[in-house]
């Protein structure tokens, strides 16, 4: 999935992408929620890890360009985001299915709401927002966001189609 260029191409990436990621999701049945999906997830702990990253990416940008955030979460550096998302994990199990998927729409719904707030310089320029480091917004939004549904969706189907072979 290519890096958006422009404001256009982000929120065609991110809603397209989500789209067809709720499509696979609003088709399930209250038990496939519980199929096996990626490593040791199952597609409800792959949906709380995606609804958590949607929500921090939208909380990073509302903290302001010049914030000092401990990225990705407190805690933790980038090379141990699997020991982060473990913890998403954990920290989720008890949330229903339909709760991540609610959590997860509002997430996009911020989403989008911040990409149609931020003058194309904030969105598009390196250096605007100083923590983002070398990349523009768009792209931690696209990164966090409209390539995570995409693989989602990829895994969602999977686990879809090897729990109706195990019937």
């Amino acid at each position: 999935m290519p890096i958006p260029t422009t404001r256009a191409e982000l929120v065609d990436m991110v809603s397209t992408s989500y789209t067809k990621l709720e499509k696979e999701l609003k088709t399930l049945e209250a038990d496939q929620a519980a199929l096996p999906c990626v490593d040791a997830w199952t597609i409800k702990d792959l949906l709380a890890v995606r609804a958590w990253w949607t929500e921090r990416v939208v909380d990073w940008i509302e903290a302001g360009p010049t914030a000092s955030l401990e990225l990705p979460a407190a805690g933790y550096r980038w090379s141990e985001t699997p020991r982060l998302n473990a913890a998403i994990v954990k920290e989720h199990a008890a949330e229903s299915y339909e709760s991540l998927r609610e959590r997860l729409t509002r997430g996009v719904e911020r989403v989008l709401a911040t990409i149609d707030a931020l003058d194309d310089r904030a969105l598009l320029e390196i250096g605007v927002f100083g923590w983002a480091g070398k990349w523009p917004i768009a792209r931690w939004i696209s990164i966090n966001t409209a390539r995570q549904y995409t693989t989602a969706r990829t895994y969602v189907r999977r686990a879809v189609r090897c729990g109706k072979l195990g019937r």
